[in-house]
């Protein structure tokens, strides 16, 4: 059977953050409505996608609404291993560098074979600046945040908007944190996540996301939502890895900037972050966990746009 669109693809599972991984070329106007068709229920079925290059110098990704996205990354780097295209190191850690859509410059990734799959870990986007003057209203939340000084003084990657409810900006993707001991999860939560959206000026974000944080300190866990622009959807994601960076400095913050610790996922996985001060100023931050591999192949697109 003759299919006039047929698109080479990887599937992983990064924590249970299902993600599609195309490895054919698809031109840019076209990509948010392929990945909604791969995406679909009756497709193959996934929380996202991502455009990968593979050829040139540093293999890319470019998400379906040209936002940043950690477990996506994280998938690519999956991918590079299992490809064996990463430098191999002692111990059996295998490590490079990748592009992304949302950031500029390149980002470090680390792999390590396991019997449950890769752990692969991505050193995160940060900031270059301190956030604005903590406030509550969505002018000042989108408003344009002040320079850092050299030492550290005033980066501030946490911005307070009211209480349990803090702003989150990083590089591509910007999220809502919410202590759910003060802001509980909405039954009508796909509702709710948009108004909260929009009270804080995010709408026009590539990627915004609501991040309930619950549970024990020792055991923390979130629960993410997540819209993407340019696609138009809002998922309840399985798991998400910039919705876990962002708990992460929330709690740095409170730790005098540095943490490590495992968040528990909607998935029943953790996914691990990392906090600490490269150069004893500079916020450094990685996300990792099992990253696994569950289908490759060939799909097929029906949209009338490819008919």
């Amino acid at each position: 059977m003759h299919h006039q669109s047929a698109l080479h693809f990887h599937k992983f599972s990064p924590g249970g953050n299902t993600t599609i991984l195309v490895t054919d070329p698809v031109p840019t106007p076209l990509r948010a409505a392929v990945a909604a068709e791969l995406m679909g229920e009756h497709h193959v079925h996934a929380e996202q996608v991502g455009f990968v290059t593979l050829a040139g110098v540093c293999p890319r990704i470019d998400m379906m609404g040209g936002e940043f996205c950690g477990n996506a990354c994280r998938s690519l780097a999956a991918l590079l291993a299992l490809k064996r295209v990463l430098h191999a190191g002692p111990g059996g850690l295998m490590s490079g560098a990748i592009a992304s859509s949302g950031v500029s410059g390149t980002l470090p990734v680390r792999v390590v074979h396991t019997p449950h799959g890769p752990d692969a870990a991505v050193r995160m986007p940060l900031p270059s600046f301190a956030a604005a003057t903590p406030t509550a209203s969505p002018e000042a939340a989108g408003a344009a945040p002040k320079r850092a000084d050299q030492d550290g003084a005033t980066f501030q990657l946490v911005q307070p908007l009211a209480e349990g409810l803090e702003l989150v900006r990083l590089p591509g993707i910007v999220h809502l944190l919410l202590d759910a001991s003060a802001h509980p999860f909405p039954d009508d939560w796909q509702a709710q996540a948009r108004v909260l959206i929009a009270r804080h000026g995010l709408e026009d974000e590539p990627a915004a996301g609501c991040i309930w944080h619950h549970g024990p300190l020792a055991a923390p866990s979130i629960t993410p939502v997540v819209r993407v622009r340019d696609t138009g959807s809002i998922l309840l994601e399985s798991a998400c890895g910039s919705g876990s960076l962002a708990y992460g400095l929330h709690r740095a913050a409170a730790t005098g900037g540095e943490t490590a610790l495992a968040v528990r996922q909607p998935s029943g996985a953790t996914i691990r972050v990392s906090v600490n001060r490269r150069d004893g100023l500079t916020p450094e931050a990685w996300i990792g966990g099992t990253v696994r591999q569950v289908a490759s192949g060939t799909a097929y697109l029906y949209g009338d746009q490819h008919a």
